[in-house]
């Protein structure tokens, strides 16, 4: 048996384990390395996509093509140490049609996802931006719902990127309007809306990930920032929000660390090692 109290620990990429820029301390990255050496597993948990990731990992750990399981596209893929998917929970497609359906008739362009698809009706400032983000390439498909309709393939989620206040206004709305009971929306950043499935969600998949490890729930940890995080705080066995974290975040978990630009994470890291 591991002898350390939390052998398991999932934490969210952007602006929880890196700066806003994108960037790792390298106090950090020897946090990351004491604490696997010790015999830890460490877990990034993301909203991105599984390419996305892939192409960060090496810089998360150290290692040219490092052998761990990934949690993407806010916990709707789990893939194991070989890129193997172990779980993934695919939105309900008639659903998603409706939704991107009327948000483009808003005139409010969504982009998509299908594995490792990104897909958007039409390129914009925003979306150039992503790409360079996510370091990934969109397909322009035009009729975004037309495209849904023909395309054989399931999709793992929806993102629209709008000004905070507006992504504040449709978080609320889709929340209470109750008419897309298979969606659970979330925000990962503040002009970041996304729709995934009910079914999905960090906590869902810490707590699958963790079954298959053989660990205890009780015995992870788990590290965030924003909305998105909120119910993977309070299904880990330690939720902890760091210092620049929003306050519903804050609000969620057992223990505030510092903000990431103080090295929060490794702080708490290394006391785990």
């Amino acid at each position: 048996m591991n002898k350390l109290k939390y052998p398991l620990v999932f934490s969210d990429y952007d602006d929880t384990l890196t700066l806003s820029d994108g960037t790792i301390t390298p106090r950090t990255l020897r946090a990351i390395k004491a604490y696997r050496n010790a015999g830890g597993i460490f877990v990034v948990c993301t909203g991105r996509s599984y390419p996305s990731v892939k192409k960060l990992l090496p810089k998360v750990y150290g290692e040219e093509n490092p052998r761990v399981p990934v949690i993407c596209y806010q916990g709707g893929l789990t893939v194991d140490s070989d890129g193997n998917v172990l779980r993934r929970v695919a939105v309900n497609k008639a659903d998603l049609i409706r939704l991107t359906a009327e948000l483009e008739q808003r005139k409010i362009v969504c982009q998509t996802y299908s594995g490792e698809k990104m897909f958007c009706s039409r390129m914009t400032a925003e979306a150039r931006k992503y790409e360079k983000i996510t370091d990934c390439e969109f397909t322009v498909v035009g009729d975004l719902p037309e495209f849904m309709r023909a395309y054989d393939g399931e999709f793992d989620k929806l993102l629209l990127i709008a000004p905070p206040e507006e992504v504040q206004k449709y978080y609320k709305e889709f929340t209470e309007r109750g008419d897309f009971p298979d969606f659970k929306f979330t925000y990962s950043r503040p002009n970041y809306l996304e729709a995934i499935p009910k079914a999905s969600g960090k906590d869902t998949a810490i707590r699958f990930l963790a079954d298959h490890l053989g660990v205890a729930i009780d015995r992870t940890v788990a590290f965030g920032d924003s909305n998105n995080d909120v119910d993977m705080l309070t299904t880990a066995g330690l939720g902890i929000a760091v210092g620049n974290a929003r306050e519903e975040c804050k609000a969620s978990a057992d223990l505030i660390a510092e903000p990431n630009t103080e090295d929060g994470l490794a702080k708490v890291l290394e006391s785990l090692s």
